[in-house]
């Protein structure tokens, strides 16, 4: 921007109220960004005393407004937050986790696991497959024992 370009009160005080076109505006802005200057012109039209209009019954109107607020369908039940909820017992993350480590501990100590999947099929020695391989191979046999036969 150059400087030759200075837009006087008047010209500011257009822009604050929103008669200048849009063009008009964006260059102004970009005026006020560019120009140091400038902002003096801007803040003296921004804190220039204006005549607004007067509200003719400022009670009736704030009644109005808050009446119209109360009447206003509520956007659902406000959530409690996490202190004022309380859980129960059961409902813990921690009560989970040691569900499952005892649950663990008792089928490693029952030998579930073992007469799930026979240990010697997947020994180093047994190179028939990948481990992947090995394990579908396990699964799929000990299902085939469920079965009912024919």
């Amino acid at each position: 921007m150059s400087k030759e370009k200075i837009f006087t009160v008047q010209d500011w005080t257009d822009y604050i109220e929103g008669r200048v076109n849009g063009n008009q505006a964006i260059l102004m802005e970009r005026f006020l960004q560019n120009e140091p200057d400038a902002m003096e012109e801007y803040l003296t039209a921004l804190s220039a005393e204006r005549d607004y209009p007067v509200l003719p019954n400022p009670k009736e109107f704030t009644d109005t407004v808050m009446s119209r607020i109360v009447s206003l369908p509520s956007s659902g039940q406000v959530r409690s937050t996490r202190r004022e909820r309380k859980r129960r017992w059961f409902e813990h993350r921690v009560f989970h986790y040691a569900v499952a480590a005892c649950l663990t501990l008792i089928f490693l100590s029952s030998g579930l696991f073992d007469k799930v999947v026979p240990y010697h099929q997947f020994q180093e020695d047994n190179t028939a497959g990948t481990f992947t391989e090995k394990w579908t191979e396990a699964a799929t046999s000990w299902l085939d024992r469920f079965k009912p036969k024919p």
